[in-house]
């Protein structure tokens, strides 16, 4: 150790130690409780205020210890300490919906196990030989306490602990080696390339001092860039010098996971240690053919806690990377469920790549990770300008009141209590479907508080049922239901002037649903409890409304690459002749389909079409079809599976011998996010600019932002829909040998209004009129390709 270097003392949460080491039974999911830690928290300050004056509560407990010749913290915070009759008690509080007499023995001493390190610890602070123990246990159905008291002297307490830390050791131990293996691997990190692409080293330098300044960074890189390398290479760097214990690699599509797992390979391919896990949906992962995560109807859920230590220890000391196939294979083999065991390495493993929702999501979001303020993890976001519709979708909340109807229905006369609580929720559906009042929408800023009260008390019912009733016909058909009223429950605990209540009466079903219109507070606390989030894309203009709609705050920064692609390898031309405003959709069909035509017959090759709406598609394939039946054609369905999906871009080979034309939607899965280099794209077509069809919550949002900032057309409209066009127009140019031609068929694209919104690099764009221009200016280009 350096002169003036500190010591670094690792810190130890009672609460996880306790668990990882001492937990035991099964995965339950019947048995999990679905309250919030809002919610938690609220009872627990009921009982603490309820316990009198001589109640300590929240009482900050530590211990230091060398262990391996480390100096390691334990500490937490006991939830009450009190006296009575000469006796020191430590409180531990717990809330559940399961009734105390139904708990596991197992579930009861792990809590017991929590309240004892307590003990121990302020035992020895205080010089006590002897020591009380409560369980407080809150069941909120019925509003039920019971309390279980248990009596320890210093000397067992002492014993206990000791035992605690002995089996502790192991892993901590390895936990430390590797983070020096790591470190000392990552300090001397060599960039997996012979040389940088344009841009990458910029990128890769604002990342760095992004992350030692603890801030949020948003970028905007263009595809091509390797963006994902110039972002991971940078964060590993950090983390090697200490600037970071875990990095989260967040996206939106399984395609661009793949890529943040084929850039790990790359980095560790020479000396570098780093252990990753790619999380994969529970629903996706699981060995049943039919979900059921409860001990009697699944092998891996049963005697999960039993083993999956065993199983950790063999992945930690036999594989680094994490990925779904390495998973399935240490699941299968020591039969544990997989979702929960990538969940459970993950605390091992530097890198952890999955969905957005695993951060931002307030229903889903990994508490193990994000419940607390850590700013030793940083963040990377790729494709963010996702996050924009997600987000609001995450914050979001409907309840049908025919999916509820659809259950009542079925329950028989002898489940009295949920029957009621069914009709209670009935019964304030039928009072907002009255306030409508003949019409079929209605939005109003306040929250629906009587239907929230009601759903509660339903929702308290029906966990009592389903726990009582696990063999019922209905289960499977109740508990989705019962997820959907969980999470409107949720939301309303987070509703506030961001939000807008909807009614819609809709085919015969009335739904209540509470509209996020603006998440980017929520994004914003939660980015705070961070270290640093770098938040890119290669479509992020205008980068200040990006920074604005996804909770950038005034003190975060941005950054901007210029494209590194030649620009005389790519033509954007836009015909101005069409218009393709709602009205005049029908009367430009054919124009569209000339121009189509037209810039298909200057180069044999594959090209693709991106449309508005796939009715706008179908019409045009139809006019199409029949005017030039001679060329191949590839239409995307509206509903493809993933085989569907593989076949239809495999269709997109390397140097066709005839002409190939892909008709798709923008905004769908081949707009983004997919590779087609060299010749399997050498075109693409964009008809209109890409706004979003017109509905009650892009009305909401139009109003909202125009109150904000008098831009309400532009947030609602123009920004997310420009959006799509240049994602959709960057299938034709992926690297830097790729030559291709954009056209974009719209005469709004000579408007200033838009033409602000494109991108830098389309500055030299041509503007023409007709097909017979089309067809001249590509000719003209591919030629000065030839010579």
């Amino acid at each position: 150790m350096q002169e003036g270097e500190q010591v670094t003392v690792r810190k130890i949460a009672i609460r996880e130690l306790v668990e990882f080491i001492l937990r035991s039974g099964s995965i339950d999911e019947g048995e999990n409780s679905n309250h919030t830690p809002q919610e938690g928290a609220r009872i627990h300050r009921k009982l603490q205020k309820e316990a009198g004056k001589g109640y300590q509560k929240e009482v900050w407990l530590k211990k230091p210890l060398e262990i391996a010749n480390a100096t390691v913290q334990i500490e937490g915070r006991a939830d009450g300490i009190y006296i009575e009759d000469d006796q020191v008690y430590i409180d531990e509080i717990k809330t559940s919906e399961t009734p105390f007499e139904e708990l596991e023995e197992g579930i009861i001493n792990l809590y017991f196990n929590q309240a004892m390190v307590y003990a121990y610890i302020y035992s020895e602070q205080e010089e006590l030989t002897q020591i009380g123990t409560r369980l407080t246990y809150y069941q909120t159905i019925e509003e039920k306490i019971t309390y279980q008291i248990r009596i320890f002297t210093f000397a067992e307490l002492k014993n206990f602990f000791e035992d605690l830390i002995e089996k502790y050791e192991n892993w901590l131990v390895f936990q430390m080696d590797w983070r020096e293996t790591r470190n000392d691997s990552l300090k001397d990190l060599v960039f997996p390339f012979d040389a940088y692409r344009a841009g990458q080293r910029e990128l890769a330098a604002a990342v760095y001092k992004t992350i030692h300044a603890q801030q949020k960074l948003y970028v905007e890189a263009p595809t091509g860039t390797g963006k994902t390398m110039s972002t991971l290479f940078p964060t590993f760097k950090a983390m090697g010098e200490g600037l970071g214990e875990r990095i989260f690699y967040l996206t939106a599509k399984t395609i661009t996971r793949q890529v943040a797992e084929e850039t790990v390979k790359k980095i560790t391919q020479k000396e570098a240690r780093v252990k990753s896990v790619t999380l994969t949906a529970k629903d996706k992962i699981c060995f049943l053919t039919e979900r059921n995560c409860t001990p009697e109807h699944c092998p891996f859920a049963n005697g999960y806690y039993d083993r999956v230590n065993d199983g950790l220890w063999d992945m930690l000391n036999n594989d680094d990377q994490y990925t779904r196939p390495v998973i399935e294979k240490y699941a299968r083999k020591h039969e544990l469920c997989p979702f929960e065991l990538s969940l459970d390495i993950s605390r091992f493993s530097d890198l952890v790549i999955g969905d957005y929702n695993y951060l931002y999501d307030p229903t889903v979001y990994l508490r193990r990770f994000f419940e607390e303020e850590n700013k030793t993890n940083l963040v990377l976001v790729d494709e963010a300008h996702n996050l924009v519709n997600r987000s609001k979708e995450m914050y979001s909340a409907s309840i049908s009141r025919k999916n509820l109807d659809s259950i009542s229905d079925d329950l028989d006369k002898t489940f009295k209590k949920l029957k009621k609580a069914f009709i209670k929720v009935d019964n304030e559906f039928e009072l907002i479907y009255q306030s409508l009042d003949g019409e079929a929408y209605h939005h109003q800023a306040a929250a629906p508080e009587s239907l929230i009260n009601s759903l509660f008390k339903l929702q308290e019912r029906i966990k009592e049922w389903l726990a009582e009733n696990p063999d019922h016909p209905i289960q499977q058909k109740m508990l989705p239901v019962y997820f959907e009223i969980i999470r409107f429950t949720r939301m309303s605990e987070l509703y506030d002037d961001h939000y807008q209540t909807t009614v819609e009466f809709k085919n015969y079903d009335l739904i209540v649903k509470e509209y996020c219109i603006d998440p980017s507070w929520f994004l914003e606390q939660t980015m705070d409890k961070v270290g640093s989030s770098i938040l890119f894309s290669a479509s992020f203009s205008p980068l200040d409304y990006y920074q604005e709609v996804l909770g950038g705050g005034e003190e975060s920064l941005t950054y901007r690459l210029l494209s590194p692609f030649p620009s005389d390898n790519r033509l954007v031309m836009v015909d101005a002749g069409i218009q393709t405003t709602y009205q005049n959709r029908t009367q430009s069909i054919p124009k569209i389909a000339a121009s189509i035509e037209k810039l298909a017959s200057t180069k044999t090759g594959n090209y693709m079409v991106f449309f508005p709406s796939f009715q706008y598609l179908d019409q045009v394939v139809a006019y199409f079809h029949e005017a030039y039946p001679e060329y191949t054609i590839q239409i995307q369905g509206s509903k493809l599976n993933e085989q569907e999906r593989e076949e239809f871009l495999a269709a997109f080979v390397d140097q066709p011998e005839q002409t190939m034309i892909g008709f798709c939607v923008l905004g769908g899965i081949f707009s983004e996010g997919i590779d087609l280099v060299g010749e399997r794209l050498i075109g693409t077509i964009v008809v209109g600019v890409g706004l979003p069809q017109v509905n009650h919550e892009q009305e909401l949002i139009k109003e909202y932002y125009d109150e904000k900032r008098g831009q309400g057309f532009s947030y609602a409209y123009q920004l997310p829909g420009m959006n799509k066009v240049i994602q959709a127009a960057g299938r034709v140019i992926r690297t830097m040998s790729d030559q291709g031609i954009i056209l974009l068929l719209d005469q709004r694209y000579t408007n200033p209004h838009y033409q602000k919104l494109l991108p830098v690099s389309w500055a030299d764009r041509k503007v023409i009129y007709g097909p017979a221009a089309v067809e001249r200016t590509a000719k003209r280009f591919w030629n000065s390709k030839n010579k």
